[in-house]
């Protein structure tokens, strides 16, 4: 595992090109299209970096995402504290009419996917249905939980970078494909692995 991480980062070096983020006015070194694939089955867990991993705050993000949360409040009573930036120091969110007060991150990653709005006015609760399938053994090849809502862009401090998760069942093995948009690479893909 920790081989492909060292690949895509020599291969981030060797073939990325600088492009200026126009949200955080930083320049990245950046590569398009960069696959990993991970057999969790044996026990063992990808959990890849060259830096001190901090798993628990990754984890706290992760069970925030999984209830639905949508404040960095919320997200620090778990441990971490990596909402709060985006929620209150993100100059473009500061400005939102969108945005409730201090500590509101809007309708970001679990919020979308807890609440993914219907075109008659409801509401979908993503996780909750895969779950459901999932336990009955059920694979209809659309088991999907995703963050991502264009229509809502401006509902939230953030687009989400780690965005789909695709579910299948093949016979007694329950298979695992995430999509992500964008990822720092030696700081962020530990936090996405989990």
């Amino acid at each position: 595992d920790m081989q492909e991480y060292l690949d895509l980062c020599r291969r981030i070096i060797d073939e990325g090109v600088w492009i200026k983020n126009a949200r955080t006015g930083k320049k990245t070194l950046t590569l398009i299209n960069a696959d990993m694939c991970y057999d969790v089955a044996s026990g063992s867990f990808p959990l890849i970096t060259t830096r001190k991993s901090f798993w628990k705050s990754a984890i706290a993000e992760l069970l925030g995402y999984l209830r639905g949360y949508d404040n960095a409040a919320d997200f620090r009573k778990l441990g971490t504290k990596t909402w709060d930036a985006n929620a209150n120091e993100n100059a473009e969110w500061l400005a939102n009419p969108n945005r409730k007060g201090t500590d509101d991150c809007g309708f970001i990653y679990g919020k979308v996917a807890r609440n993914f709005p219907k075109p008659d006015g409801g509401r979908i609760d993503l996780l909750a249905n895969i779950v459901d399938h999932l336990k009955k053994g059920y694979d209809n090849r659309g088991e999907i939980l995703t963050f991502y809502h264009p229509g809502a862009f401006d509902l939230g401090c953030l687009r989400p970078c780690m965005h789909s998760h695709q579910f299948s069942l093949l016979g007694d093995q329950l298979f695992l494909n995430s999509t992500q948009r964008s990822c720092d690479v030696p700081l962020g893909l530990t936090f996405n692995m989990v």
